[in-house]
């Protein structure tokens, strides 16, 4: 079995029973507390447990049917995880305004008889309103948000040791595309038609572009061959190209006319002025074989030269601190993607979105230039990032 299948059976192992204890929980909070019994209550039970269902299944069909196929079954398995996202943690809070004021109750009022049956149901009912408003409301403005084209941020990047000929030199960033799950090449084509107009000197593509078998989706990629640069497309790999059969997709990527830089560097040259383009794996690329080697990209580069390192994940900002490049280009983080989802990913890594300083380097986070998973975003864009190299 390869490690791209293994790593997926236990993906599926693991989300499956996360997600098995969400809609438990959200069973207790629809069905169970707000009194529903009968015809109701089975109608509630069924429809959560399909709910569940949903997204498990279409996981495990895409890798056997058309995309076209299965499309509107992932789309709507999506939304639903946003939902739930949204819903866990509305009713999260909920309950823990119930315990504070349950537990206020006790000590100052030295009431601490449990609540009247009848009201607490009541309370429950309510809540459940209440939150199903509140979470079809944001996932109506949310989907909306994920549907418009992404934004392109400009951005100026200050560096001390520019060489003169790059100065004014623009790189346009692309990052987590995603595409094969909800985007596809009609939406890759609208990206690169907004890249064409922005007459980058270089593209720069920090992983994640693809999401799924290449031998279903290759005809997807076709529009990336469109992409038009002075210097070139770049491209390196994100956690997600390995889970799709990286070697798979590498040349189908390169084919289109993207150099990839797979622990490796280039320089670009005006006159006698050199800008050196590294890039590196992936951060968790060593579990297929392919772990990110900073000293071999990054390696032996002459004093005084000018960085710029593209790697998928912003932690990679941290673990080339011994070679300090200049500049990180990232994305992985979705900026959070769905509000309050960033604060939990700050757990994994201190970067979110946006331009951050680590030591003597310089990171820009892309917030990913189209969705991954729940077509939506609250709180965050698409973004399509113009930097201006000064």
């Amino acid at each position: 079995m390869s490690a791209a299948a293994l790593f997926f059976l236990r993906f599926i192992a693991v989300v499956g029973s996360v997600l098995a204890g969400a809609h438990y929980y959200l069973w207790r909070r629809l069905v169970k507390d707000t009194g529903l019994s009968g015809r109701a209550r089975r109608a509630g039970t069924a429809a959560l447990a399909a709910l569940f269902l949903l997204p498990l299944l279409s996981r495990l069909l895409e890798r056997h049917l058309p995309h076209a196929w299965l499309f509107p079954f992932l789309w709507l398995a999506y939304l639903w995880l946003g939902m739930l996202l949204l819903l866990f943690f509305f009713f999260l809070c909920a309950d823990s305004l119930k315990i504070l004021a349950l537990t206020v109750r006790c000590l100052l009022l030295r009431r601490c008889a449990r609540p009247d049956p009848a009201r607490w149901q009541q309370l429950s009912r309510l809540t459940a309103a209440a939150g199903l408003l509140v979470v079809l409301t944001a996932a109506a403005f949310g989907v909306k948000k994920g549907a418009e084209p992404p934004a392109v941020r400009r951005v100026e990047i200050r560096l001390n040791q520019l060489p003169a000929a790059f100065k004014g030199f623009k790189i346009v960033q692309l990052s987590d595309i995603h595409l094969g799950e909800l985007a596809d090449a009609d939406d890759l084509a609208e990206i690169v038609a907004i890249v064409n107009r922005l007459q980058p000197d270089m593209v720069a593509i920090t992983g994640d572009l693809v999401d799924g078998a290449a031998a279903q989706l290759r005809g997807e990629l076709a529009p990336l061959g469109g992409l038009r640069a002075k210097e070139g497309v770049f491209f390196v790999t994100g956690n997600h190209e390995y889970y799709s059969g990286a070697e798979d997709w590498l040349p189908e990527i390169e084919r289109l006319g993207v150099r990839i830089l797979r622990n490796e560097r280039t320089e670009l040259r005006r006159g006698a002025d050199r800008l050196v383009i590294a890039g590196v794996n992936d951060h968790k690329a060593g579990r297929f074989g392919d772990a990110p080697d900073y000293e071999r990209a990054l390696g032996g580069i002459a004093p005084g030269r000018t960085v710029i390192l593209l790697a998928h994940q912003p932690i990679a900002a941290q673990k080339a601190a011994a070679q300090q490049p200049d500049l990180v280009l990232s994305g992985h983080m979705h900026g959070g993607q769905i509000w309050p989802f960033k604060y939990f990913v700050l757990l994994q890594q201190p970067y979110i979105r946006g331009l951050y300083r680590e030591g003597g380097t310089q990171l820009y986070v892309n917030q990913g230039t189209a969705t991954w998973g729940p077509p939506m975003r609250l709180g965050t864009e698409k973004e399509i990032t113009e930097l201006i190299l000064k």
